[in-house]
């Protein structure tokens, strides 16, 4: 189907509009354009989105920016192309529907002028996105609007303009309920023929735009009207111009793994991988409990052909005995299989199977609907990070920024925000944000104290918010040090686990987040049903059901982790320590050569190194080795 305004702008269009885009005007725009983005932009690259025959792209380039017009229209974009060529200057031009999948360069500026509201406006949110996606960070739209009270307020449902011979009629109706405005232009040319060029422009107020913007992930910069920087817009404003900047969008941390190789020689401390040599027996007890050899363990009590005959009438979930069993309806077949098969549809976010272990494990009284499982921490970051768009979502500087991230895609605006602050309930109650994020432990260590906790929990509940607890590194200090008990108090509370950090079990892709009351039905409601597999949820939890197993991993820390701390201000570095059960440490600036650290890039502020703690014979004589020969070079 052809839209409407890719048969429009035709010459017939630019013979009328020729008269109303005079020279004067279109010199007063540009010079606006070429102030805000010489203030706002971070860059010259510049996106002209709707750019018609180029009066602003062209004259953007002549400004020195790299310009990339944008337009639906071939016959526009040759009339820019053209221009361009006579004003000596480069432009690039893209054919391309900007509701469409246009393929865009990035760039550190856009500009959409005299175009917003051609499409539905669930298509304009998407044009927004598009757009933001195409911009670097702090990359800027300006975005201009027809302001629909400015038009009214001289609205006429017929005109009449006579140039040259040729004669334009409008004929205009707007709908109040829809906001559109749909219209067709007629144009009879001195020999008679007739043109008629048909509309159908959604007209906006600024309130509604502003919303788009920040649901799209802008933050507003500055709004102005008719082109005059500092302006009021006023109720009869005519044209209303955004100044919006593209919001900070973390990406997922573990894409900094892959953008860093390892030179020969390096000294890699951006993980622990000898940290598995404290649980391996653990771990190897535990699986040869879930895949022994012999017969199937009866399968879990929802699966109705699997179901022992003692199950409840309430198909309530049964967990597998450790043991292996003979059951007559079964096959000769692994345990392993039998897991393989089972499909959880009466417990499909994992709380049924998952809420006694978590209980017992975390000495608190916790029901199977404040729990969910999911593919690791990961899934229930993303399903959070649902829930804080399109609102404001506060984070620590360093947050893990997987869930900012998202957040900030769906439309969420990210504030920074320091926990441990005196006044921090009183800024949750300020800035009313929909989700409050808070690593406990942080990069740096903090781990912050259960009354803090649950004053920002009571805080974000005041506000209709969540107060979100990653707690992933938690697991370093001890079922003890966890947050966990305070869902069965505090309303408005989640708190993340899972079973990467310490069990070194991150490939299980199991995690849980526990909830207060209530708070899981929300949660539910993002999160995405039978994301824990069978087999790694089992696993999952009869490691749990172990107890505190990273006792043996905390007192090798206790005499490798000062060691590093000395070694690297040995080595001319600040260090952070942090937690005494956390195996890592964090420093300021760069590293040393031939050692690697894992970059932390803070959401707000300055970026910091994370090394982890050597625990290995070979590791830390690495270390020392290193240590020595940066020695030897000073002295």
């Amino acid at each position: 189907m052809t839209r409407w305004y890719a048969e429009y702008f035709t010459a017939d269009y630019w013979s009328f509009a020729r008269h109303e885009y005079t020279a004067a005007r279109t010199a007063g725009e540009v010079a606006y354009l070429v102030k805000t983005l010489e203030e706002h932009a971070p860059g010259r690259r510049v996106l002209d989105l709707g750019c018609g025959i180029g009066r602003h792209a062209v004259a953007l380039a002549e400004h020195g920016f790299e310009v990339v017009g944008v337009d639906v229209g071939r016959w526009a974009l040759d009339r820019a192309e053209e221009s361009a060529r006579r004003a000596g200057v480069p432009l690039t031009v893209v054919l391309a529907d900007l509701f469409g999948r246009a393929d865009l360069p990035e760039a550190d500026a856009a500009v959409c002028l005299q175009n917003f509201g051609w499409g539905t406006d669930d298509e304009q949110r998407r044009f927004l996105r598009r757009v933001r996606e195409r911009l670097v960070p702090g990359g800027v739209l300006v975005l201009d609007h027809s302001n629909v009270t400015g038009i009214l307020t001289r609205y006429q449902p017929t005109a009449r303009f006579e140039a040259e011979g040729t004669v334009f009629d409008f004929f205009r109706s707007y709908d109040p309920v829809t906001g559109r405005n749909q219209g067709e232009l007629r144009v009879t040319h001195p020999d008679g023929t007739v043109a008629r060029l048909l509309d159908d422009v959604r007209l906006y107020q600024p309130p509604e735009v502003a919303a788009m913007l920040r649901d799209a992930g802008y933050e507003i910069v500055r709004v102005d009207a008719d082109f005059a920087a500092g302006s009021e817009v006023r109720i009869d404003t005519r044209y209303v111009q955004f100044v919006a900047r593209a919001a900070a969008r973390p990406e997922p941390a573990v894409l900094d793994y892959t953008r860093v190789t390892p030179a020969p020689g390096d000294l890699d401390l951006r993980w622990a991988p000898d940290e598995i040599e404290f649980v391996r027996d653990v771990i190897d007890e535990v699986w040869a409990e879930v895949a022994p050899h012999g017969r199937p363990t009866p399968a879990a009590g929802d699966i109705p052909d699997h179901r022992p005959d003692s199950a409840p009438a309430d198909h309530s979930y049964h967990r597998p005995n450790s043991a292996p069993a003979e059951h007559p309806d079964h096959r000769p077949a692994s345990v392993l299989a039998d897991l393989a098969r089972h499909l959880a549809v009466t417990d499909p976010y994992g709380g049924v199977r998952a809420a006694p272990v978590l209980s017992a494990h975390f000495g608190a009284d916790i029901t199977p609907e404040r729990v969910i499982a999911g593919a690791g921490t990961t899934t229930l970051l993303h399903a959070l990070g649902a829930l804080a768009a399109p609102g404001t979502l506060l984070c620590t500087p360093y947050s893990h920024p997987d869930l900012p991230g998202w957040a900030a895609r769906l439309g969420a605006t990210l504030r920074p925000f320091d926990p441990a602050a005196d006044d921090a309930p009183e800024t949750i109650a300020r800035l009313r944000p929909a989700l409050v994020l808070v690593e406990r432990p942080g990069v740096l260590g903090e781990l912050l104290p259960p009354d803090r906790v649950r004053a920002l929990a009571e805080a974000a509940r005041d506000v209709g918010g969540l107060l979100v607890l990653d707690e992933a590194c938690a697991t370093y200090a001890g079922p003890e040090a966890s947050a966990v008990p305070l869902t069965s108090e505090a309303e408005g509370l989640v708190v993340l686990r899972g079973l990467s950090k310490g069990y070194c079990c991150g490939g299980l892709r199991i995690g849980f987040a526990i909830c207060s009351a209530g708070t899981g039905a929300t949660l539910r409601r993002a999160a995405p049903p039978l994301a824990a597999s069978a087999l790694p949820l089992e696993v999952a939890l009869r490691l749990l059901e172990r107890g505190d197993v990273l006792q043996p991993l905390r007192t090798a820390l206790a005499t490798a982790k000062p060691e590093l701390v000395a070694g690297l201000r040995r080595l001319g570095l600040t260090v952070a320590p942090g937690h005494p059960t956390l195996p890592w440490v964090t420093v300021e600036g760069h590293v040393p050569p031939g050692l690697l650290g894992k970059p932390v890039r803070p959401i707000f502020g300055a970026p910091r190194t994370r090394i982890s703690v050597p625990l290995s014979a070979a590791r830390r004589d690495a270390f020392r080795a290193l240590v020595e020969r940066a020695d030897a070079a000073g002295g």
